[in-house]
């Protein structure tokens, strides 16, 4: 969900890294971009906004383990630099470009420590004028993560369709669709005719959010989502899950006998939070997230994520 609320956050306020001592292809790619919609021409119609996001999560499941002795909880520092342009196309579209230079890093299993380079297009439609017009919107991200331990590096896709209305001045009503890859490096096969590749991922989710302004400067929010597709459950060595699995491969990140398993599972979630504005400019905000996940094998888990986020727009 983290990703939908930065989309929705980009519009309302309007590669592999160094690995083996050198930059990869891939990343000079990002990067190239990147550069690239920062020195487009200003002929269209606004301004490019830059915005600083940061936030401290604690996850109290972050290997998505079953077993309560195989749960390793830890503590996550974010921070985002945004970059991204709203442009009036016609009287009822407008065209966001963007993209994002990011990075996580972990209190304890600091394999997971990560930086990630992002680039966003959408196209915004609203029926109307004025706050209180229906609007939907369709998108597409491409970004490139790069971690402590790469063997999970990757490369994410996901197409989005959003669409939402202000009911009035208190209420927000939006909903999404999205459509996500996660496309690693396949790793050895620990196990002859078991997939390594445990750490791509495809799935498919659907958000609805509904916020309540309690005055000019606070809101209220609530998400319920739905997510189907591979889901990836670290422990030690568990047959149940085993025999279930898509791939398996090892995962140092959370211990020397530690194993990710890829699995195809239905998660469910819930988000409840609360934002803060003490500047037109800036939003201070605490949510709590809990996830319920059925994946193959009887694999279930669960985990509570609570967070402080803090965002400014330029």
């Amino acid at each position: 969900m983290g990703a939908v609320r930065r989309h929705v956050q980009r519009d309302a306020l309007a590669g592999e890294a160094l690995e083996c001592g050198c930059s990869s292809a891939a990343t000079r790619a990002a990067c190239a971009a990147f550069a690239a919609l920062i020195a487009l021409p200003y002929a269209a119609h606004s301004d490019w906004t830059l915005g600083v996001d940061g936030s401290v999560r604690r996850d109290d499941n972050v290997g998505n383990a079953q077993f309560a002795s195989d749960k390793v909880a830890d503590t996550t520092f974010d921070g985002r630099l945004s970059i991204f342009r709203l442009i009036p196309v016609s009287g009822s579209y407008s065209l966001t470009i963007g993209g994002d230079l990011s990075g996580e890093a972990y209190h304890s299993l600091t394999g997971l420590n990560n930086a990630s380079l992002d680039g966003l297009l959408s196209l915004k439609k609203k029926w109307g004028l004025g706050a209180y017009a229906p609007w939907a919107r369709i998108g597409a991200t491409v970004a490139r993560s790069s971690y402590e331990d790469s063997y999970r590096n990757a490369w994410d896709y996901r197409a989005a369709f959003a669409s939402g209305r202000r009911l009035d001045e208190r209420w927000n009503l939006w909903a999404e669709y999205a459509y996500d890859s996660r496309v690693a490096r396949a790793l050895p096969e620990e196990v002859p005719g078991i997939s390594g590749d445990a750490f791509s991922q495809v799935s498919q989710s659907l958000t609805a959010n509904v916020e309540y302004s309690v005055s000019e400067s606070a809101l209220v929010s609530l998400g319920l989502s739905a997510r189907h597709g591979d889901v990836v459950s670290t422990s030690i060595p568990n047959l149940t899950v085993y025999y279930a699995s898509a791939a398996i491969a090892e995962d140092p990140a959370f211990g020397p006998e530690a194993y990710a398993y890829k699995l195809t599972g239905t998660t469910w979630g819930a988000r409840a939070g609360i934002s803060f504005s003490p500047t037109v400019h800036s939003l201070l905000g605490c949510a709590i997230e809990y996830w319920d996940t059925h994946a193959d094998g009887s694999n279930e888990y669960t985990k509570t994520v609570a967070e402080i986020t803090w965002n400014y727009r330029f």
